[in-house]
């Protein structure tokens, strides 16, 4: 290597080994990625189980609370990577190219993450390894947080593209189902397990055990009037009657969802019923008739709480009152804020325009056996019927 610098011949055996570097970084990138498809088909393989409330219960009341937690949390490191390895199937099978969507991809790695984590931690024997798996549940329910809103602007996105058979495709409205159950039965079983850890007077992990629906009615009525006056600068009175002092066992951040969503649609329809829009751009609305109340009933009965939300907005044409069920559909205009809301998350949700509440909270109600129901005169108003099982041996239900 005569007239060559001993500085040149360290550059180029530098670039030699970076290309080798990059090389077996990639062959290792292949290979891992191999392993954890085969990983995920395994576990696609196997079969889900539907865990009770009682066993929730049952957990959070052991007088071993300590051999209770580790016990659960080996039942978790099993079923989770089970659950899991499902949506990430569906989520690489999506129709109309959503699998490729950014959005849907970013899910679909929060996921695959997720399963990584949870097959590469050893099952607990330990009480160190109970915590230490906890901690790890934390991290997943962080990472998670922002799936509902992130999914929601994959199908926005697809709607904007105007794909002629999105709003009317049946694979996509069952995807999102199993997707958004499955999703809330996770993160039911990871927030009561990480709850466990600091329990709280009245409370078994998540589970209120004496929730009173006439209150959570009455929060979620601040919240909803909240909501529409910022949104409209109206906002109709609600009266809450009937059985307003009965308590149920429950997860009060569950009902206030319900509660709230089924709120915000009838004090919605019933501000644009009595009032015009005299400034289409911003959607400036002005009252020209007094709002009437939304009635909220409560009714406990003996297997059922019954909750009725009576409004007099016009109601909906039988023709679309199946759609409000669809994900893909919405009476409202994409609000200016969509980004940067879906961005934050569904919490700060603004007064309507995804087309998810209604479905979404449909989910929350069944999840602990229970059900929304509509019925609607067109011309008048619309009821809106909350069902909520008293919790008891239900056994979740699990997504095909």
């Amino acid at each position: 290597a005569r007239g060559v610098s001993f500085v040149a011949m360290r550059r180029f055996a530098c670039r030699g080994s970076l290309r080798l570097e990059k090389r077996s970084y990639g062959a290792m990138k292949r290979r891992f990625c191999s392993v954890m498809a085969q990983q995920i088909k395994n576990f696609c393989e196997q079969p889900m189980r539907g865990i009770t409330l009682a066993e929730m219960v049952a957990v959070g009341t052991s007088p071993d609370l300590q051999k209770a937690l580790l016990e659960n949390s080996r039942m978790l490191h099993h079923e989770l990577p089970v659950r899991l390895s499902r949506r990430i199937n569906e989520l690489q099978k999506m129709p109309y190219g959503l699998s490729e969507m950014a959005p849907v991809r970013k899910v679909q790695k929060w996921y695959e993450t997720s399963f990584n984590d949870l097959i590469s931690i050893r099952e607990p024997v330990t009480v160190e390894d109970e915590i230490q798996f906890t901690v790890l549940l934390e991290q997943i329910m962080k990472r998670h947080g922002g799936v509902v809103p992130t999914i929601a602007q994959g199908i926005l996105i697809l709607k904007e593209e105007s794909h002629p058979s999105i709003n009317d495709c049946p694979f996509l409205q069952d995807f999102l189902d199993r997707f958004f159950l499955s999703r809330i039965g996770m993160r039911m079983l990871l927030s009561q397990h990480i709850a466990l850890h600091d329990p709280s007077p009245g409370f078994i992990g998540i589970l209120g055990e004496s929730v009173c629906p006439g209150e959570e009615a009455k929060a979620a009525v601040a919240h909803a009037r909240h909501v529409c006056e910022t949104r409209y600068g109206y906002a109709p009175g609600v009266v809450v009657k009937g059985d307003v002092t009965e308590t149920l066992r429950y997860v009060p951040g569950h009902l206030h969802h319900m509660l709230h969503e089924l709120l915000k649609n009838a004090m919605r329809a019933v501000v644009e019923r009595h009032s015009i829009c005299v400034n289409d751009s911003i959607r400036e609305y002005q009252l020209i008739r007094e709002l009437p109340d939304i009635e909220l009933t409560v009714a406990a009965g003996d297997s059922d709480f019954h909750i009725r939300i009576s409004d007099q907005g016009g109601g909906i044409p039988r023709e679309q009152l199946a759609n409000i069920w669809n994900y893909m559909y919405t009476t409202a205009e994409k609000p200016k804020e969509a980004d940067s809301e879906l961005n934050q998350g569904i919490r700060h949700a603004p007064m309507a325009g995804f087309g998810y509440g209604l479905p979404l909270s449909k989910l929350y109600a069944r999840y602990f056996g229970g059900d929304i129901e509509l019925a609607s005169m067109e011309g008048y108003g619309t009821n809106a019927y909350l069902f909520l099982s008293r919790i008891g041996n239900t056994k979740e239900p699990l997504p095909n």
